[in-house]
């Protein structure tokens, strides 16, 4: 079947589906956020800790950089907790990214001696995609891991790909889900270098 005739089979499903505004291309961002408490002897290091995480994130992503750096001092007292910021606030360029959309915001993690920045571009080609940001901030008790994620999906008539991934989704969902798993495999990773960890805040 020639790639016209799929792309009006599935128009006509969506149309069935949906309506028109199901077929509507529309790219939705949703960001959200876990963070974690760690708690470990002295048998376990930050060095243990930071390779927990990157593993998490080397298995379920598809592409990760890291930025090892060197702790506070004094360490805090209470758990850090990462930050919000917008880059070009207050700069000429800010009047031309409010026009443009939203304002750009990047989260950062004053005092993280490990930040790594990920990629899951796994399904790029049906509009999807999510990166995460994760940092491990020590302090005077433990450890604050931080995780920040942001995941983008495109819908409606891109193309025959987004088009068909949107009608998709209505049974199985998006890639989005996979969010948890990766959260999931940090914790199982911390727990088995012999760290206990404590779910503290997460949105959604």
């Amino acid at each position: 079947m020639n790639s016209f005739k799929t792309l009006t089979l599935l128009a006509a499903a969506a149309l069935a589906l949906g309506g028109c505004a199901g077929i509507t291309p529309t790219r939705e961002i949703s960001s959200g956020y876990a963070i974690f408490d760690i708690q470990a002897g002295p048998e376990v290091g930050h060095a243990r800790i930071a390779d927990a995480v990157k593993r998490a994130l080397q298995a379920n992503t598809t592409q990760v950089q890291i930025t090892n750096g060197l702790p506070p001092s004094p360490l805090p007292a209470a758990a850090p907790r990462f930050q919000l910021l917008a880059p070009l606030k207050g700069s000429n360029l800010a009047a031309l990214a409010a026009a443009a959309g939203p304002a750009m915001q990047i989260p950062t993690c004053e005092g993280a001696t490990m930040t790594a920045t990920a990629r899951d571009n796994a399904m790029g080609r049906y509009g999807e995609g999510t990166t995460f940001f994760a940092c491990v901030m020590p302090y005077s008790g433990g450890w604050a891991l931080n995780v920040h994620t942001t995941f983008v999906k495109a819908s409606g008539a891109f193309s025959a790909a987004t088009l068909g991934a949107t009608l998709a989704r209505t049974v199985v969902g998006d890639s989005s889900q996979f969010i948890p798993r990766t959260l999931a495999a940090m914790v199982d990773n911390l727990k088995a270098a012999g760290a206990t960890v404590t779910l503290v805040e997460v949105y959604p």
